[in-house]
């Protein structure tokens, strides 16, 4: 019973912890890159310079604003996840009481079928989280990549 409420404990820390990971980093480089490709716009709009790589910068600003969007939407999934995961812990602590008082049969059949559904939720949503951000942290690289390109080759 200690593990599981040891579980449920590290479960519910996750839930807010999940928000500021890595997370943060990937939010605050895609942020600066949109900022960096906005004002070098701005720059070459206001210079009136002839630039024929224009879409490097459009395409940077893209892949940096993908790359916040997914990584927020990954944020939703990772606190569901804990959220299932905490449901679950939840159920087993239930199921172990039960065991401990009783013999219900019944409701320790609904309980271990409720704590199986959690855990494959969980587990669906941690999938769902870790592929986003990756594609997140790709997005902020081809973001980057494509910023670099465009001032290799217009300065």
């Amino acid at each position: 019973m200690t593990n599981s409420q040891e579980g449920k404990k590290q479960s519910w820390d996750g839930m807010f912890y999940s928000i500021q990971r890595i997370d943060l980093l990937i939010i605050s480089i895609c942020g600066a890159g949109i900022y960096v490709c906005l004002e070098t716009i701005k720059y070459l709009v206001s210079t009136k310079t002839e630039c024929k790589c224009l879409y490097l910068v459009k395409f940077s600003a893209f892949f940096f604003l993908m790359g916040i969007i997914l990584n927020l939407i990954s944020q939703q999934f990772g606190f569901k996840a804990n959220q299932q995961s905490y449901l679950m812990y939840d159920c087993e602590i239930e199921i172990d009481e039960i065991k401990a008082k009783s013999n219900q049969e019944e409701l320790m059949e609904k309980l271990e079928c409720d704590k199986d559904k959690y855990d494959k939720e969980s587990e669906r949503f941690s999938n769902l989280t870790t592929t986003l951000n990756y594609t997140s942290m790709v997005l902020m690289f081809l973001g980057l990549i494509f910023t670099f390109i465009f001032f290799i080759v217009t300065f």
